[in-house]
């Protein structure tokens, strides 16, 4: 469009759109008025689900492993590289910290990382699953993230950002992760100030809640 001073002026097709629903010369379209977002998935009771992964800072190979439903890390650990055998390690303290609750992990959500998921195959045309077949081996199922779609591991990813934020602020990485565990989570619920620890307890199936129960009075 040519302006008065003669000089072409570029004009926005929105506005051009929205000049023209004024004049009743175009229609609304549902779909353009507003931007959908991507619909967060939870899991709806503690252990059925959880995310872990590798994540690199200064050197240190960190992991974690994630419940889903609640927010808690119920294991951490740092180390000089990031293999199948820490990432083993570091789940076998989680599935100690979910039978002190008289439960059992179902499922892991990893990204297909080495560490995790059989990329490779060896001589004899076999891959390499060590990680894969542990799991298998506690009839835990394996949900490797689909390839270039990050959101499927995003809260794990999410929980790094509070790893950097404030990791220097404490002397190991468990004291770490007890206070982030006993922290207010804006995922949870606000109106009691609900922490991931709370979350966990709140959203633990009944069964294993009732074997805590009989296993407290000894029964």
């Amino acid at each position: 469009m040519r302006s008065i001073s003669g000089q072409y002026q570029n004009i926005p097709q929105n506005k051009i759109h929205a000049y023209l629903l004024e004049i009743g010369l175009a229609k609304p379209d549902p779909k353009k008025q507003k931007k959908r977002k991507r619909c967060r998935y939870e899991r709806k009771h503690s252990l059925s689900l959880l995310h872990a992964d590798f994540m690199e800072n200064n050197g240190i190979h960190v992991i974690a492993f994630e419940d889903d439903a609640s927010r808690k890390i119920l294991s951490i650990g740092e180390f000089n590289n990031s293999t199948t055998d820490n990432a083993l390690a570091v789940l076998k303290v989680a599935e100690l910290e979910a039978l002190e609750v008289n439960g059992l992990i179902q499922a892991i959500n990893t990204d297909r990382g080495s560490q995790f998921y059989p990329n490779k195959k060896d001589k004899n045309g076999e891959a390499d699953s060590v990680f894969r077949d542990y799991l298998e081996s506690e009839g835990i199922r394996h949900i490797p993230s689909r390839r270039n779609n990050p959101q499927t591991n995003g809260k794990i990813e999410r929980w790094f950002q509070e790893y950097l934020r404030h990791r220097h602020k404490f002397n190991s990485a468990n004291e770490f992760k007890d206070w982030y565990n006993d922290r207010i989570h804006g995922s949870l619920e606000l109106e009691w100030g609900e922490t991931p620890n709370e979350a966990f307890i709140r959203k633990m199936r009944p069964e294993s809640i009732l074997g805590r129960f009989f296993k407290a009075f000894g029964w």
